[in-house]
């Protein structure tokens, strides 16, 4: 049995690890715990920058056009929220650092596309958590291209 491996697509981190086998209870809270963490640490980005975000996800668009187009709108809360989003790693270390020892005792037997996807279908789910599965699923996708 190999611990449960929770990727934090914003940060790069890979947390989670216990002799419990995961449910989707966990899978659920991780899910709620990450949406939090993102939360808290994503306040420096404006508003229509995550709606940007959010709508070229659920549209199948480009994300990056859709950041440049917000960004072209108004240069100055622009350039704000180019910074606020490469800061978002950043901040969240201390978060994703607390989850990893909250989830330390968590362990599953499923690949990481697999934890990775039931993580995503949390994040779906859950309301207030659409621009952490935005930034989570264009995470996946980025990680399976390598």
């Amino acid at each position: 049995m190999k611990k449960l491996l929770l990727l934090l697509a914003v940060s790069g981190t890979v947390l989670v690890t216990s002799c419990n086998t995961a449910t989707d209870a966990d899978y659920d809270a991780m899910a709620q715990d990450m949406c939090d963490c993102v939360n808290k640490s994503s306040t420096g980005i404006s508003d229509n920058m995550k709606n940007a975000i959010v709508k070229s996800e659920k549209d199948g668009t480009d994300m990056q056009a859709a950041v440049t187009e917000v960004m072209m709108k108004d240069l100055k809360t622009g350039m704000a929220d180019a910074q606020a989003m490469q800061d978002l790693g950043t901040e969240m270390q201390g978060c994703s650092k607390d989850l990893e020892k909250k989830y330390d005792k968590v362990y599953t037997t499923e690949t990481e596309d697999q934890v990775i996807e039931k993580l995503l279908n949390s994040l779906k789910a859950k309301k207030g958590c659409e621009f952490t599965y935005a930034i989570m699923k264009m995470g996946a996708k980025e990680m399976k291209k390598k």
